[in-house]
């Protein structure tokens, strides 16, 4: 069978991204759809999920990315870990820059958090930038 939908030329952040983002859509989908109903959206969604399982990996970066993220303290542990899953890292005067490689896609991390919430304030904010 040939793929139903193209993939675009754009650069994955991991392996299976843009399929794993696609599933993602049709499980939110899916959720959306109250319980009992019968229609054929569930069915579609239903079918498209059994034939399509995600990979994970998708998943697995976000999870590492928050952790770091929800923790920053900008120490240099967290630099190296972010930069491992090939985010660039920038230092500004009272700043650090995380880009996600070349993309002009980036999140401003203090260089000396002020409390204990300035990672987790910031990360539902970087997850939905880069994830």
């Amino acid at each position: 069978m040939r793929e139903m939908i193209l993939k675009p030329e754009i650069p994955e952040m991991c392996r299976n991204e843009i399929k794993d983002f696609l599933i993602e859509l049709v499980q939110r989908e899916l959720r959306n759809i109250p319980d009992g109903t019968q229609s054929r959206r569930k069915e579609l969604c239903e079918a498209i999920l059994a034939l399509n399982p995600e990979s994970g990996e998708r998943a697995k970066l976000r999870e590492e990315t928050g952790t770091l993220v929800k923790s920053w303290k900008a120490q240099a542990e967290q630099i190296a870990g972010l930069e491992r899953l090939g985010f660039t890292i920038t230092k500004g005067k009272k700043h650090y820059k995380m880009r996600w490689q070349e993309s002009g896609y980036f999140k401003t991390l203090s260089a000396s958090p002020s409390d204990f919430r300035t990672g987790a304030n910031g990360l539902a904010e970087m997850l939905a930038k880069f994830f």
